[in-house]
C-alpha cells in the first residue's frame, strides 16, 4: 500500500483485477452473498449425499429385477476361444443359446432368460464341455430369482458360478 493509495491492497471488493471481485451485495443479516459457483456446488453435494445408496428408493435409480438375468463367461486361457452355452428349463425348451467368441483373459455378458433354468451346457470346438443342474446355493445377501448364470474356462476345465 502506498500513501496515495488509500485501497488496501487484497481487498477484493475495490481491486482493479477482475478475477478477484467478489459480490459486495450484502445478504439478510449484513453478510455477503456466496459466489454462484460455490452455492451451485455445495447444493450438487449435499443432494449427491442425500441420495447416496438410495437406489431403491428413487424409481429412476432403482436396479432393473424385472429384465431378464445375465449369462457371463470367462476366458482365463492364454488363446482365444469360442464357448457355446445353451441353458435349458425343465422341459428341455430352450431359454438361452449363444456362442461367446472371446479373447484371451477376457469376459462377456448378455442378458439371458427370465425363467428359472433347468440345465446349463457349455463346450468348446476342442472338445471341452460341462452340463451341470441349475442350482444356485447363493446367501441370503444374493436376494434375485433366477440367479445369473456364470463361467469361468480354464485350460482344462469349464467352471460353473452364479451371481445377481
Amino acid at each position: 500500500m502506498t500513501s496515495a493509495d488509500p485501497t488496501p491492497t487484497g481487498d477484493p471488493t475495490t481491486s482493479a483485477d477482475p478475477t478477484t471481485f467478489t459480490d459486495p451485495t450484502p445478504t439478510e443479516g449484513g453478510g455477503r452473498r456466496p459466489p454462484r459457483r460455490r452455492f451451485l456446488a455445495a447444493a450438487g453435494a449435499a443432494a449427491s449425499a442425500a441420495l447416496a445408496g438410495c437406489g431403491g428408493v428413487v424409481p429412476e435409480t432403482a436396479p432393473d429385477d424385472d429384465g431378464p438375468n445375465e449369462v457371463t463367461v470367462e476366458n482365463a486361457t492364454d488363446s482365444a476361444v469360442e464357448v457355446a452355452v445353451r441353458v435349458v428349463d425343465g422341459e428341455g425348451e430352450t431359454l438361452f443359446g449363444r456362442v461367446f467368441a472371446l479373447e484371451p483373459e477376457t469376459i462377456a455378458s448378455r442378458d439371458g432368460f427370465e425363467a428359472v433354468p433347468e440345465e446349463v451346457h457349455a463346450f468348446t470346438a476342442d472338445g471341452l464341455s460341462r452340463t451341470w443342474r441349475y442350482d444356485p446355493d447363493l446367501p441370503i445377501e444374493f436376494e434375485c430369482e433366477p440367479k445369473d448364470v456364470g463361467l469361468t474356462l480354464r485350460e482344462d476345465a469349464i467352471e460353473p458360478w452364479y451371481g445377481c
